[in-house]
């Protein structure tokens, strides 16, 4: 009998057509896609003026997680650090952020709607909102938290 490469390539098509295939388990999730307007948000406790909706991942474990934080009209958040660095991408008015360890409206600086922000780990900044209030984007590595570099 002649080896044929043809047959024997037929045969094992044929013979893995066969065999169950696994397929890996996020293949099957669907694609979530969300408005922001229909996200429900949740009055943030530490923050007054600003609530937040998770998105993905759990900041209090990690590994990673992304919120959107809505912050009212006029919002000022106190200076404070995270041990962990955050990404944060303007979703939608202007969004105001300065470095240092305490509040200093003069060294804020405005950032508007697509622009991307990264703040390295336990660096100390602020942030506030004007009359348009703000949607931002956070991303970052958990387990994380804030710390307070200055009182509310």
């Amino acid at each position: 009998m002649k080896f044929s490469y043809a047959k024997s390539l037929s045969l094992s098509v044929v013979l893995f057509s066969l065999l169950p295939i696994n397929v890996p388990a996020f293949a099957a999730d669907p694609i979530r896609a969300m408005a922001v307007d229909a996200i429900e948000f949740r009055p943030d406790a530490n923050v007054p003026g600003v609530a937040t909706a998770l998105i993905a991942g759990d900041p209090k474990q990690g590994p990673s997680y992304t919120v959107l934080a809505k912050f009212s009209p006029n919002t000022r958040v106190p200076a404070h650090f995270h041990p962990d660095q955050r990404v944060i991408t303007v979703i939608s008015g202007t969004y105001y952020l300065g470095g240092g360890e305490k509040f200093d409206e003069a060294a804020l600086t405005a950032y508007r709607p697509g622009m991307v922000i990264i703040i390295p780990a336990r660096a100390p900044h602020f942030s506030a909102s004007r009359e348009d209030g703000t949607v931002v984007e956070e991303s970052g590595d958990g387990a994380t938290g804030s710390t307070l570099t200055e009182e509310k």
